[in-house]
């Protein structure tokens, strides 16, 4: 950089200088002819003066062979009355432009070729009056090369001064461009220094305003950067010392699928270290887990994985930033849920033994308050008491069988042991000829509309149709409706059941698949309702991947949807 900013100044400076030795050359010729024309009006002046009548002319006689100097007199019209250079008779010059100019008294100076000399030659003509009242012109000539005499001096001075200018041009070039260079690799080595974490700012004199005001400018800068680079460094090792303590393993991934970030716990899982800029098959060694999560992030999913003995969750998300998506096209988020799984097949397990253990007392209860019933021999206040029992007991047992059903879908039974095809507005209206009684007191009118039909477990899916449509009756209004919509396409199947119902408030939608969640406790004791409807439609739409959602509004009913995939996730996986 130094050697092109000394040949860029060094050749600018070549530049000026000729420019200005070819301005100093043509103002030389232009003063040399300047001089000349002075010299022919002072000496055309002089022999003006001289001559007082026509026996003057032969003064100039002495002229006569000149080669360098030339007088000519002629009168009015232009012819010729004398002439120094030769005694023949000459032309009429009466178109010359000098001499045209001189009649009209506006003497100037003439440059041109002469054929006598054979040279280019300057004429100056001036008109003037003899003693005897005749008008004649005086014109007087040189040699216009008589120019090159000033030019001979001119020049080598001119020489002179462009070698001094060169040699004076060459050291302020390198002056310069020291300098430049010095204060361009200063600021080299204090970017440098930011780069490197030990910033150095640039050392400023305010004796050069324009510079001082860049570099403190560039000091300024570098300032802010380097605080913001601190900051950002600060906040990085925060966020890395957050995610390496998370618990689940977070990966990123580029376009091209290589690792951008991994956490401990990720690098942990896998037994795995210093997996950065390495495709992710170095992190992820199981083939068919690696299958799925680079298919997650083409559509997004989450699944459980059994990895060795660990089961895991997965989750893949696709960045969508546009600004991001160069650097980070992909996250996945690696849960082992081993543990959960375990304390949650323990809770099952005790929840189907402590079932089925209260199944047979119940049922004991039921048959025997039945037959106290049957008898007839009891008085009204012990009748009453009994049919209670009765009561009780029933909802009791109906209790029991569904926590039996949930232990068991949460124990994750096959779902495709006894797959076959399942028409749902078959299934509907058997679960509605079952509900047909309660509906009939409630003077609830049902429709069914539409037809499909899924692949599955034709007692799941009744159970699963049977709970919605239960729900429908039980917390619709006298008088209300009841609206089964059945949707069938190439890629799914959409159930909907829809009633006009209480109603729930939105607080309460998320939880409404708990076990034993109740939004009005009262009127589910009144209905019989166990708190475990949805809970085993959630298990039973988790089996066959189906998506669940409720919608609802207070004072107007309620629509639960449930989307039954043509292909499922566990058949992707």
């Amino acid at each position: 950089m130094k050697k092109k900013i000394f040949v860029r100044v060094f050749c600018l400076a070549l530049a000026i200088i000729a420019v200005m030795f070819c301005v100093g050359m043509i103002a030389v010729n232009l003063n040399a002819k300047s001089m000349i024309r002075d010299r022919l009006q002072q000496e055309t002046d002089l022999v003006c003066s001289m001559i007082k009548d026509n026996g003057d002319f032969s003064s100039f006689d002495k002229y006569r062979g000149d080669d360098a100097f030339r007088i000519t007199i002629l009168d009015t019209e232009g012819q010729v009355l004398y002439e120094s250079d030769t005694a023949s008779r000459l032309e009429n010059h009466a178109d010359r432009e000098e001499v045209v100019n001189a009649l009209s008294g506006k003497p100037i100076a003439v440059e041109r070729y002469s054929q006598t000399f054979g040279c280019k030659m300057t004429y100056y003509a001036q008109k003037t009056t003899l003693q005897d009242g005749q008008s004649i012109v005086v014109r007087l000539a040189v040699k216009s090369d008589t120019v090159d005499g000033y030019m001979a001096v001119a020049v080598p001075i001119m020489l002179a001064v462009v070698v001094v200018a060169v040699i004076a041009s060459a050291v302020i070039a390198r002056v310069i461009a020291d300098r430049f260079s010095s204060k361009v690799t200063e600021i080299g080595y204090s970017l440098k220094s930011l780069e490197e974490g030990e910033y150095k700012p640039i050392v400023t004199d305010s004796k050069e305003p324009e510079l001082y005001m860049v570099l403190s400018k560039i000091n300024e800068l570098s300032g802010s950067i380097e605080q913001n680079v601190n900051k950002a460094k600060q906040e990085h090792r925060k966020l890395n010392i957050v995610l390496d303590n998370v618990a689940q393993g977070i990966i990123a991934v580029d376009g091209s699928g290589k690792i951008v970030f991994a956490n401990e716990s990720a690098c942990e899982l896998f037994g795995q270290r210093s997996v950065s800029d390495k495709d992710l098959v170095y992190l992820v060694d199981d083939v068919k887990l690696l299958d799925a999560i680079r298919q997650g992030f083409e559509e997004e999913k989450s699944f459980e994985y059994l990895y060795h003995d660990q089961c895991l969750a997965v989750a893949t998300k696709k960045i969508k930033d546009d600004e991001l998506i160069g650097v980070v096209a992909g996250v996945v988020i690696i849960t082992d849920v081993t543990q959960q799984k375990q304390a949650s097949r323990l809770r099952s397990e005790f929840f189907a033994n402590a079932s089925h253990e209260l199944k047979t007392p119940v049922t004991a209860m039921q048959g025997l308050s039945e037959l106290l019933m049957s008898k007839r021999t009891l008085d009204e206040t012990s009748q009453k008491q009994v049919e209670r029992i009765y009561k009780e007991s029933a909802r009791l047992s109906t209790l029991i069988e569904d926590m039996l059903k949930l232990s068991q879908y949460e124990r994750g039974e096959d779902a495709t042991a006894s797959l076959v095809k399942v028409d749902l507005q078959q299934v509907v209206q058997e679960a509605l000829s079952e509900l047909a009684e309660s509906m009939n007191k409630k003077r609830i009118v049902a429709t069914v509309q539409g037809e499909g039909s899924v692949d599955g477990d034709y007692k799941k899916i009744y159970e699963l149709v049977e709970n919605l449509c239960s729900n429908a009756v039980n917390y619709n209004v006298d008088g209300g409706k009841i609206t089964v919509s059945i949707n069938e396409s190439d890629e799914e199947v959409r159930l909907v059941v829809s009633d006009t119902g209480i109603g729930i408030e939105q607080e309460h939608i998320p939880r409404l698949c708990e076990r034993f969640y109740r939004v009005d406790k009262s009127r589910s004791k009144k209905t019989g309702g166990t708190g475990l409807g949805l809970a085993i439609v959630k298990h039973i739409c988790a089996l066959y991947d189906a998506d669940l959602l409720i919608a609802s509004k207070v004072g107007e009913g309620t629509s639960i949807t449930v989307t039954f995939p043509k292909k499922t996730k566990n058949e992707l996986i």
